[in-house]
């Protein structure tokens, strides 16, 4: 007898004015080697120096602006709607909602591995599929 596979192809919306007007973390469909957060700041951001030590990560600004500061907090960049931030793991970093408008980022990263050391000290991941708030994928017929 034939078993059918259901593809593991995810479609799924994830920008759209319910996101939009949200704040936090919303997680998109990925897997375990690239996945997606929807970062939302009215205020704020990640107030604290710290880096991920097993992640490489990417920030997309979709919207709003944020203020970066790298390594230590005298070197910053301003990073504005469409400016993408590449971090390497072990990069140190922290950022906060600058502009007038809301900070809005997609951040490109791994599902799992998002554990990070601030002031020398392991902290794992908050993210988790327990406590994360996730963009549903629409069902596909095939």
């Amino acid at each position: 007898m034939a078993t059918e596979n259901k593809t593991a192809v995810k479609v799924f919306t994830f920008l759209d004015d319910d996101i939009r007007a949200g704040t936090g973390d919303i997680i998109l469909p990925g897997g375990e080697q690239l996945s997606g957060v929807v970062k939302r700041y009215a205020v704020g951001g990640e107030n604290r120096m710290h880096t991920h030590p097993t992640e490489d990560h990417t920030f997309y600004i979709l919207q709003g602006q944020g203020t970066f500061h790298f390594e230590k907090d005298e070197n910053v960049v301003v990073a504005k709607q469409y400016d993408a931030i590449f971090l390497p793991k072990g990069a140190g970093y922290w950022f906060e909602s600058s502009g007038e408008e809301k900070l809005i980022i997609l951040r490109t990263g791994t599902q799992t591995g998002s554990d990070r050391i601030i002031e020398g000290r392991l902290v794992h991941s908050q993210r988790t599929p327990e406590t994360g708030v996730y963009v549903q994928p629409r069902e596909l017929p095939f």
